[in-house]
């Protein structure tokens, strides 16, 4: 069913779990590439994933009613979907009928796909663990049978193995959930393989546990055995040491997917596509992405410059720039192209290095380390000042330029730290918000008729800072199994705008399930909406529009679960 409102084309997307971090690079590049654009109205889905069928099983049970969100957004109104990994147990091929769909790490059938194109990165890595490094025993850490890219990938690495020579056997291969909870195999794999040189996990989580194996077995990744990822995702850079990963090089899964969703709603003809990859190293398993000699630095032209950065702050590429904002990679230009002339030219003065300080605080001031990780920077940073110093090995205008290097490493150490103190404190922010949220709502069993009143009157309290609540009009039993169609109104309670709570009139509230995104008095969401059910037990209450944020994504579950008991206790008045 398609959305005529004002032209614009509301997409969504259809996805398990948000909060992996898969999830949050396909939701991040997907969310970049539509800001600035008025015409794209994008819709977050997501549910759990449900591998169970055992209605005895809480978690199921659970997870079964969590997954009403994708019926009650099957009542909507979408031009065009995107599915991630719809393998999962949870959406039925009935539910979204007759909308444009394209599949995002699929090997669906007669439908449109954007994978990763896995064997580039597999290949890169698996050659030069064998042919540069010279290892023979390589071991792989897979994934769930129901999962289309663990399967292809278990294949590739059992191909680029025998291609380079080495005999394969299930002796070097163990499944696990692509969880970080993979401890299990891990050390299951590892007294396999006392021998084992290098160990690829299937996805970035997967080495969270091999990481806790080996710790506790006084073993270093990176020196004792080389370990490397897939997805590249900001975890790898934020593991002790970092994590090598493959990603995707020069577009994302997420972009090229709303490219091709696009161009099919527009009535192109469409095909199926591959995202190119590649190994992006780091301190688990060293590799340089980005060679350059003496003479490409000091010849300081655009080529090896945007190339450097590139290399660096790879994240970058995928970012879409608004004429507004400052150009980060042309101001990193600026930078060490005057960096370069003053030495190329032996000279530079106080006026000249007072500026290209000023310019690096406005680069770190505006972000840049969100497209890097910390390791990775100061790695490639160390390598264009060792070129340096080799090459020029003395003189005041070295001098300087190694002070603007140590300023640039400063400033990233600054970065980070500001980044991570922030997180804490919205972090204890939000938890201070829920506590009071739950003290103001909480009537303890006792039935009060103004109990939802006072709820509705303290919503903002709740963490929200844009967000809408609509409930049926009384609550709804569900356990998933139900055939019989949910209700088709549901009544807007209020609205939080900028963290400012409007309680609707009655009069107002009522509204088809298919306008719950479009209502005029829901916040506008330059990042779109994410949707969350509210219920507790078989009990559904309605649900929660909020505006994307990356935080929200990761604890928004967690909050509306704590909205949910508060609405059961106050309206089902049952402790």
């Amino acid at each position: 069913m398609k959305n005529d409102n004002n032209n614009i084309k509301t997409i969504g997307v259809i996805m398990e779990d948000s909060y992996t971090d898969f999830a949050m690079e396909i939701l991040h590049s997907i969310v970049h590439a539509i800001m600035g654009r008025k015409d794209i109205r994008l819709i977050i889905v997501s549910g759990r994933q449900d591998e169970s069928d055992d209605m005895e099983n809480r978690e199921h049970l659970y997870k079964l009613t969590y997954n009403s969100i994708y019926r009650i957004n099957a009542m909507c109104s979408f031009d065009g979907l995107i599915f991630t990994q719809p393998e999962f147990v949870g959406v039925s091929d009935d539910l979204f009928m007759d909308v444009p769909k394209v599949y995002i790490a699929s090997d669906k059938k007669d439908e449109i796909t954007v994978n990763y194109d896995n064997e580039m990165g597999i290949r890169e890595a698996i050659d030069y663990l064998v042919r540069v490094k010279g290892f023979t025993r390589i071991c792989m850490i897979g994934g769930r049978d129901d999962c289309a890219d663990a399967r292809i990938r278990k294949e590739i690495f059992r191909k680029c193995l025998e291609e380079n020579g080495i005999s394969y056997s299930e002796k070097l291969y163990v499944k696990a959930d692509m969880s970080p909870d993979t401890q299990g195999p891990a050390a299951a794999l590892l007294a396999m393989n006392p021998d084992v040189q290098a160990i690829f996990c299937v996805n970035d989580p997967t080495a969270m546990g091999l990481y806790d194996v080996m710790r506790a077995k006084g073993l270093i990744p990176g020196k004792d055995i080389a370990v490397f990822g897939f997805d590249n995702a900001n975890i790898a850079g934020e593991m002790i040491p970092p994590l090598a990963s493959i990603g995707t090089d020069g577009v994302t899964l997420g972009k090229r997917a709303l490219e091709v969703l696009l161009e099919m709603i527009a009535g192109e003809k469409v095909t199926s596509q591959v995202v190119p990859t590649r190994l992006y190293g780091r301190e688990s398993l060293e590799y340089e992405m980005y060679e350059f000699t003496a003479q490409d630095m000091l010849s300081g032209g655009e080529g090896f410059i945007y190339g450097f950065f590139d290399n660096c702050f790879y994240r970058y590429r995928n970012e879409i720039v608004d004429s507004k904002d400052i150009n980060l990679k042309r101001l990193f230009y600026e930078i060490i192209s005057r960096m370069l002339y003053a030495l190329k030219n032996r000279y530079m003065s106080q006026e000249q290095f007072n500026e290209i300080s000023r310019m690096i605080d406005i680069l770190f001031e505006n972000g840049v380390m969100r497209y890097t990780d910390a390791s990775r920077f100061v790695r490639s940073i160390a390598r264009l000042q060792s070129n340096m110093n080799e090459t020029h090995r003395s003189g005041y205008v070295v001098s300087r330029n190694n002070r603007l290097f140590s300023h640039m490493k400063d400033r990233a150490i600054l970065s980070q730290a500001f980044r991570h103190t922030m997180e804490t404190r919205e972090y204890n922010f939000g938890r201070g918000r829920i506590f009071d949220f739950t003290i103001e709502t909480v009537n303890y069993g006792t039935p009060d008729p103004g109990a939802m009143e006072r709820l509705i009157g303290n919503f903002d309290k709740a963490g929200f800072d844009n967000a809408a609540m609509y409930l049926y009009d009384k609550p709804v039993l569900y356990d998933g199994t139900d055939p019989e169609p949910l209700p088709e109104l549901m009544y807007l309670k209020c609205v939080v705008r900028d963290k400012t709570l409007y309680v609707i009139p009655e009069e107002r509230q009522e509204c088809p399930v298919d306008r719950i995104y479009t209502r005029s008095v829901i916040p506008r969401a330059q990042k779109g909406y994410i949707s969350f059910p509210l219920f507790y037990g078989r009990y559904l209450f309605g649900v929660l529009v909020a505006c994307v944020t990356r935080a929200l994504i990761d604890n928004g579950e967690y909050v509306s679960s704590q909205v949910s008991r508060m609405i059961y206790l106050n309206w089902c008045g049952k402790e």
